[in-house]
């Protein structure tokens, strides 16, 4: 009885070993395709991964983005010059403010003008105390040209020194009426060639950097509105200016120069790069509306300035009604009283 039961239980164990190893056999098989797929997944989308971070940054937008002080330098763009301070200053204001590259120029010129205002108001003030003074002081340049045609040195030396102790006398300084150009001209020629030079790189952004129509920065305007406007502003600021009240004909015929100017330089700025073409408009922009606010006397007044007087100057020799004609009939009158004048001194020299 003993040794059937001990074989039953060798019997029992066996097939209980044999069913164990069967189930731990099949669920390796089940779990082993899904472990498979699972692990299969994981290092596909890592490697995904993976080449994201690697892969080079192609796009203008992060190409931009990319950039940081220093890389003009490394472009060959910045230099111990007055024009490669101004690629500096350019690349420093774009990088810390973020802005798109037309955004960059237009605060790059507030800027400059706001710097180039105290020199604005000096100038404007001298000009004023020159207004004041101009009837004695062409009075005095015109003895020193008679003296001078005449060979009067004597004169001459004595109006001279007239000439300048006038200057004196109301603190007038010649040298700063012309303080402005000569500062403004260097800065203006240095932002042109900067720009130029960036355009033709081309720096990174300005190509898709613009506005509206002129969206790539790096070439000229494609509808040669920018030109236009340029040539436009220009005038406007010529015709509608701070009124200086010098009216004589150097400064007539100088007005009349730079509005020829204006007009011809069209043909040469469509050849320029949208980059300058829209720094000098806004330059003439913030310009004009500085001349506009300086021709209010309320604005002068808060700068130290003289109110504008305009005065009004009529000629003895004509009255209310004659000035209301026309002027071509006016010029047949004066003509017929001019004959009628030499013929009556003629009579009189024939008596």
């Amino acid at each position: 009885m003993s040794g059937y039961i001990e074989a039953m239980s060798f019997t029992i164990n066996k097939l209980c070993r044999s069913i164990t190893t069967q189930y731990d056999t099949d669920e390796v098989e089940v779990l082993s395709p899904t472990l498979s797929q699972e692990v299969i997944t994981e290092n596909t989308d890592s490697a995904a991964n993976f080449t994201n971070i690697v892969e080079p940054a192609t796009s203008d937008g992060i190409m931009e983005t990319a950039l940081k002080i220093g890389d003009f330098k490394a472009m060959g763009l910045v230099n111990f010059t007055p024009v490669g301070l101004v690629e500096e200053f350019f690349e420093i204001l774009h990088i810390t403010t973020g802005l798109p590259w037309w955004g960059t120029i237009t605060l790059a010129t507030i800027i400059l003008r706001l710097a180039l205002f105290p020199l604005i108001i000096k100038s404007q003030l001298n000009i004023a105390k020159l207004t004041k003074i101009q009837p004695k002081s062409q009075k005095i340049m015109d003895q020193i040209t008679k003296a001078r045609e005449e060979g009067d040195q004597q004169t001459l030396m004595i109006k001279s020194v007239e000439l300048k102790q006038l200057f004196l006398d109301n603190d007038l300084n010649m040298f700063s009426s012309s303080l402005l150009p000569l500062v403004q001209m260097p800065i203006f020629i240095s932002f042109f060639i900067a720009l130029r030079k960036m355009a033709e790189l081309p720096v990174p952004g300005l190509e898709h950097g613009g506005i509206l129509w002129f969206k790539d920065l790096t070439v000229p305007d494609p509808q040669i509105i920018l030109p236009f406007l340029v040539s436009g502003g220009f005038i406007a600021m010529l015709e509608f200016g701070i009124d200086t009240n010098l009216k004589n004909t150097q400064a007539v015929s100088l007005k009349w120069v730079f509005r020829i100017i204006s007009v011809t330089s069209i043909f040469f700025t469509m050849q320029l790069p949208s980059a300058i073409l829209y720094h000098f408009f806004c330059t003439n922009l913030i310009s004009f509306t500085q001349s506009l606010l300086l021709k209010n006397n309320k604005v002068r007044s808060c700068f130290g300035l003289p109110n504008i007087v305009r005065p009004t100057i009529v000629s003895p020799n004509i009255n209310e009604s004659v000035k209301k004609k026309s002027l071509m009939k006016q010029w047949k009158e004066w003509n017929t009283a001019a004959l009628a004048e030499n013929s009556k001194h003629k009579n009189k020299k024939r008596k």
